[in-house]
């Protein structure tokens, strides 16, 4: 509005001086012709001046209310003749002023154009003969002018003025309907809390211009809800884990402390409380790696590995246990080196997670296979059991946070339910998937998904 009103301003100023210059070079045109038409009736020498005026040139002068003068000097300010016009007042002059020039003057109280003319033959006399010479003055009054000018100003200003409010209400209005969906947008957008994540914006409300703004801040929520809801299911969860073996210790210790026992009564008590703290330092284990996985992927160091050795190393560390279960493992042999590219530490997580379920959810005498081959831009590993199986309605919960297919069985082997989690979020981070095939009462294979490392053909 300021850039809008400096335009119009200065337009203004312009058009109010041209006006004005044109109005005044009206005037002053007609004054010069005035002039030199009484010049040429005028004659003069050094002893006698004779004016031939006639009624057709000097009718326009003689009505005292008459708007045009004229007034014939010498150079020394003596009046030889003036019009009738100007009654009892004379214009002014400035003795021996031997120049020709326009002016404005006020005389009576009124504006009146006033030029002065020196004719050239009358000066070049004047200085070769030693007279005194002529001064031709003719004057109008511009009254009607200077009010043409005035309201000319007085109009230009009141137009200015217009266009400025005519400009800032259609601005508002129209910047008050353009911006009506951001408000739309805005409003939705603060009523949007973590107690009430369901408001999406009407998309359909919304001008084609803010369409896509709006679906993305909807896509947006959608995430924050589904991050939420999980936030609050998992924290859910975790209470509900953590509970039992809390209720554990607490009940162990108050029978412990409500009256003398022996010692071996002490000694179970304990252990009670041993195996629920180990319960509870277990589940928060996995918790922090997740956290961890979740939060650390920039400070991953990520290199190129031999899968083979993650492997062999997995299998070594988890054969105890499988011994104890009476379940083989087979490493199906392969000729050439498998490279990926990841982290080696939470590769070795993910496949000793996998292994670990594999023994701890197998029949007694079980096996458990494990082969490795190349797909399209993937090194895939796939680990199969002769376990339980899991139902098809479960497949595709096994990976979420604290879900165990079968809770009795889990808590006899010491499950927490985020084994899967921890490894979806490993393979996740490696830019890989896990699949995961299964027949209830026929066992499990899973299938992880990683990259090639570079020296992979």
């Amino acid at each position: 509005m300021a850039v809008l009103f400096v335009i119009l301003s200065v337009l203004g100023v312009l058009l109010y001086f041209s006006l004005s210059k044109i109005v005044y070079d009206a005037v002053d045109s007609g004054l010069l012709s005035r002039a030199k038409a009484l010049a040429t009736l005028v004659s003069n020498d050094n002893s006698k001046t004779e004016f031939e005026f006639s009624d057709e040139i000097m009718w326009e002068y003689n009505s005292p209310k008459s708007k045009n003068f004229f007034q014939i000097r010498r150079l020394d300010g003596f009046t030889l003749e003036k019009s009738a016009s100007l009654k009892d007042s004379e214009l002014p002059f400035s003795e021996k002023e031997a120049r020709t020039y326009f002016k404005t003057i006020l005389l009576k109280g009124a504006p009146v154009r006033l030029f002065n003319f020196h004719p050239p033959d009358e000066i070049e006399n004047a200085s070769k003969t030693g007279g005194h010479g002529l001064v031709i003055q003719c004057a109008e009054d511009i009254q009607h002018q200077i009010n043409l000018l005035k309201r000319y100003r007085l109009t230009l200003s009141l137009s200015i003025l217009s266009i400025m409010l005519i400009s800032a209400s259609g601005g508002f209005i129209i910047s008050r309907k353009a911006l009506a969906p951001v408000k739309d947008i805005s409003d939705t957008v603060d009523k949007i809390s973590e107690s009430n994540l369901s408001e999406r914006i009407n998309v359909e409300n919304v001008s084609k211009e803010l369409q896509t703004l709006a679906s993305s801040f909807n896509r947006t929520f959608d995430r924050l809800e589904i991050t939420f809801n999980r936030q609050r299911q998992f924290v859910a969860d975790a209470s509900h884990e953590l509970r039992t073996p809390l209720s554990v210790i607490m009940s162990q210790s108050e029978i412990a402390l409500r009256k003398e026992r022996s010692l071996e009564e002490y000694k179970n008590a304990l252990t009670a409380v041993m195996e629920a703290a180990g319960i509870m330092s277990a589940t928060v284990q996995k918790l922090l790696s997740l956290t961890r996985l979740s939060t650390v992927k920039i400070s991953l160091k990520f290199e190129t590995i031999v899968l083979n050795e993650i492997i062999r190393e997995s299998v070594k560390l988890l054969s105890p246990l499988a011994e104890q279960r009476g379940i083989s493992i087979d490493i199906v042999p392969v000729t050439e080196p498998f490279m990926v590219y990841g982290n080696r530490e939470s590769l070795l997580e993910l496949f000793t997670n996998l292994l670990d379920n594999s023994i701890k959810y197998n029949v007694p005498q079980g096996k458990i296979y494990i082969s490795t081959r190349k797909e399209t831009g993937f090194i895939v590993c796939a680990i199969k059991d002769t376990g339980i199986g899991i139902p098809e309605g479960d497949l595709d919960k096994v990976c979420d946070r604290f879900y165990r297919v079968d809770k009795s069985r889990s808590k006899e082997s010491g499950g927490s339910g985020l084994g899967l989690s921890i490894c979806q979020e490993i393979v996740k981070l490696h830019g890989g998937r896990i699949d995961i095939e299964s027949k209830f009462g026929s066992g499990t294979a899973v299938s992880v998904f990683l990259k090639k490392g570079k020296d992979n053909a």
